[in-house]
């Protein structure tokens, strides 16, 4: 391991007791058994290694997500993996907060990241339909204004998907007793019913 992604590794360790204001770049130092000059020579400033360590959050979970689609040959398996958010979950609600108060450039970091997984969707949505296991259009509803064609039918459930999880990072979580990942693990569970084809 490199030594800027060895800062990085212990950083994120720091920040998950201390959170992403209060851990000290002598401790960071002190831990790595390094000289805090060394850490500069690799991040100007503490809000550069915060934003590399946001940045390693998000690829780690893409990657893990991509692997978990990867394995998964069953498509409801699939679609889970695209709700979860594997490596945020290091975050506690207390930081998701501090992170959006701020560091307001990395907290948009992560809602695109969460929107950037509808492409995801689709493919796993499409070949879903081909198979037979998601229903390939919504069913007529007789008080909309329009009905949902079938190119809509995925559209309404990336809406849904981002909804939810743009919500879970909007919403000061520390109002709830449950954190991200449950919440979006419920939802997940009460929505998918209504694309499975019974």
């Amino acid at each position: 391991m490199s030594t800027e992604q060895r800062i990085i590794e212990e950083g994120k360790k720091l920040i998950e007791v201390y959170g992403f204001r209060k851990f000290k770049m002598d401790e960071l130092a002190q831990n790595l058994r390094i000289s805090k000059k060394t850490i500069y020579l690799h991040f100007k400033n503490k809000d550069e290694l915060i934003s590399s360590i946001c940045d390693s959050i998000i690829a780690a979970d893409l990657e893990e997500m991509k692997t978990i689609i990867d394995q998964k040959e069953d498509y409801v398996e699939k679609l889970r993996a695209v709700f979860f958010l594997y490596n945020i979950r290091m975050l506690r609600k207390k930081y998701l907060n501090e992170l959006k108060r701020f560091f307001p450039e990395d907290w948009e970091k992560f809602r695109a990241f969460s929107e950037n997984r509808r492409d995801y969707v689709r493919q796993i949505y499409r070949e879903g339909v081909e198979k037979g296991v998601f229903i390939a259009k919504c069913p007529t509803m007789p008080s909309t204004p329009s009905p949902i064609d079938e190119k809509q039918t995925v559209e309404l459930l990336i809406f849904i998907l981002t909804s939810v999880i743009n919500q879970a990072f909007e919403t000061e979580m520390t109002d709830y007793e449950f954190d991200v990942n449950t919440m979006l693990i419920y939802s997940f569970e009460m929505l998918i019913k209504m694309f499975i084809v019974e």
